[in-house]
């Protein structure tokens, strides 16, 4: 059990007090300020939690780094929202480095405030390359293209006032620290909201990997499970839901395009049907009787590789032929399934590590038509989660679009 222990909280340290944005007149003296309980340091790229009367923890239990920087974070986030006015900002346009508007000073104390900047806040209303900076810091903590541009997303962020981003924080690392514990030395974790994949691999992280994950309405599901195989050159079984919803209006269009996209059509005893363009087209427009798979190749859905785990959901681990998609800020994308970026670094590494017949497995990454199931000599648990806050690595907090609108 950790107590945090506080001094009464009064103004911000003196050399911050004149240079920040309106308060919420807890002292209207800062002369009253104790100086002697502030710690604030600044350091290029560290969030200011130190910005708080000195925390004295009393714990009985060992308590990780990451709590720590948690506790710190939201204890920090807390005080803030007593201290400061927040304000929405509003700004009708995009602001781009060398813009002048009254607003850049409200942002650039918002960002000093929220760790992004350690830059001296100046009364101007010019939008710096200083500023851009922190900007940019600020857009990588929030999953945004880091592109220094102001626009709606940015200010969205802006505006999420620090309770709420308190409320978050606990409520997700407070999970997330729960859920870590139980975890064994080896296993994949897909944060859904964060599009990342992790490999962890003697407690260690192997590897990491942009992923696309289901659309908010064609979901991901948040779920335990078992890597058990892993699939070379897998043909793709389409849903049905899939093949109404994306697939038949195609055909409608063109009527080549089972051909041209190497589908085979079969019906439900598994016998191949064979018609003409025109008799697609037709179909397509009505009740479609039948089922409809792609067999392997260089433009197959599933790509070069898929990770099968059982589940109630149908869904998947896999390559993906468009790879273009993993450079999109939100990357809520596909029907369900997951996409993974550095799907080659992952297959080599179970192939190394948990397959047995690695001499077939080599012969067949050459080659694109033949499908094998390999087993696994054992299994490899697979965590789908739903983490919009955090403490990452190097002690930030990074934040994330509630996607799934379920932390509403």
């Amino acid at each position: 059990m950790i107590t945090p222990i506080s001094h009464p909280v009064s103004a911000l340290p003196l050399h911050q007090v004149s240079i920040l944005g309106r308060t919420t007149n807890v002292t209207s003296n800062i002369s009253t300020a104790d100086n002697e309980h502030y710690a604030y340091v600044n350091h290029n790229n560290t969030q200011p939690d130190n910005l708080l009367p000195k925390n004295y923890l009393v714990s009985d239990v060992t308590v990780s780094k990451q709590t720590l920087q948690f506790s710190s974070r939201a204890s920090y986030l807390n005080w803030l929202s007593v201290q400061y006015i927040w304000e929405d900002i509003v700004f009708p346009g995009l602001l781009r480095i060398g813009d002048r508007d009254p607003i850049v000073h409200e942002i650039h104390s918002r960002l000093i405030l929220l760790g992004d900047s350690d830059e001296q806040l100046h009364l101007s209303n010019i939008y710096t390359a200083e500023i851009a900076t922190a900007v940019r810091h600020f857009q990588r903590r929030h999953g945004l293209t880091a592109d220094a541009v102001i626009g709606p997303d940015t200010l969205k962020w802006l505006n999420l006032n620090p309770l709420r981003r308190a409320e978050l924080l606990s409520q997700n690392m407070e999970e997330k620290i729960h859920f870590m514990a139980n975890l064994g030395d080896r296993y994949l974790l897909v944060n859904i909201p964060a599009y990342e994949l992790l490999l962890s691999d003697h407690g260690e992280i192997a590897l990491r990997s942009r992923v696309i994950v289901g659309k908010p309405k064609k979901p991901t599901p948040i779920l335990t499970s078992e890597i058990k195989s892993i699939v070379i050159n897998p043909s793709w079984r389409v849903p049905r839901s899939i093949l109404e919803d994306d697939l038949l209006p195609k055909v409608q269009k063109n009527g080549d395009f089972f051909t041209q996209s190497n589908f085979k059509v079969f019906d439900y005893q598994n016998q191949k049907i064979e018609k003409s363009a025109e008799e697609w087209q037709q179909l397509a427009n009505g009740q479609f009787p039948y089922r409809l798979e792609q067999m392997p190749g260089t433009n197959n859905a599933l790509g070069r590789y898929k990770l099968y785990f059982p589940n109630d959901f149908s869904v998947y681990l896999h390559d993906t032929t468009n790879t273009n998609l993993f450079n999109n800020t939100n990357r809520a994308l596909s029907s369900g399934c997951i996409r993974i970026e550095k799907v080659d670094e992952l297959a080599d590494w179970i192939a190394n590590s948990l397959v047995d017949n690695k001499k077939l497995w080599s012969h067949l990454k050459f080659t694109r038509k033949t499908t094998k199931w390999f087993p696994l000599n054992d299994v490899l648990p697979v965590h789908l989660v739903y983490w919009t806050a955090w403490i990452d690595d190097r002690g930030l907090s990074q934040y994330r679009d509630d996607i799934y609108a379920l932390q509403q």
